[in-house]
């Protein structure tokens, strides 16, 4: 049975073919790499629908790519109808690192407050910018990226959907300045 998609975690995608017998390389979503070579089985998106595929192979290549081997994949022909699909695998399978990113990710629409300078506006996304990830905030017409360091975000409340942060001086500038 194909879990429903709120059930998954994109783990990756297929970039290219990795030689002529069915294998491919993927770039993986994680900075654990190693974790995920003993993955039995993944559901990759295609045409918009999910289909289960057998894991042979998972091999690390690179920081962020892997070589892949499914079972049933042993021609180029097959092989190239997978590339640039992404791939997913059950939430409850995933590492400890990804399931944090995975939280992080549940705050895009929240608004967000500074202690100092008030609403800022809203989270419009999570950048993973090489093991530097960044808050997006949309206020009005600016983007404002703010460094996820702990020390910034002082608190979250999933309730009112709001984010409380601490910015460190000179990241919101000019200040803004609300009710007038």
């Amino acid at each position: 049975m194909i879990p429903d998609r709120s059930e998954l975690y994109e783990l990756g995608y297929f970039t290219k073919l990795h030689g002529y017998k069915g294998e491919l390389s993927a770039f993986l979503h994680t900075e654990n790499m190693d974790f995920y070579e003993e993955v039995e089985n993944i559901f990759v998106e295609i045409k918009g629908q999910l289909v289960p595929y057998f894991v042979e192979l998972i091999e690390t290549k690179t920081k962020n790519t892997v070589k892949v081997k499914l079972e049933g994949v042993d021609s180029e022909e097959l092989a190239k109808a997978l590339v640039k699909c992404r791939f997913y695998i059950p939430l409850d399978e995933i590492s400890e690192g990804d399931e944090s990113k995975l939280e992080l990710r549940s705050i895009v629409g929240y608004n967000v407050f500074d202690e100092e300078k008030g609403p800022l506006g809203v989270v419009s996304g999570i950048l993973e910018l090489s093991g530097n990830p960044q808050l997006e905030i949309k206020f009005e017409k600016k983007t404002i990226l703010l460094p996820l360091q702990p020390e910034f975000i002082k608190s979250i409340d999933g309730d009112k959907k709001e984010v409380h942060i601490a910015a460190p001086p000179g990241l919101i500038e000019p200040p803004i300045v609300t009710g007038k």
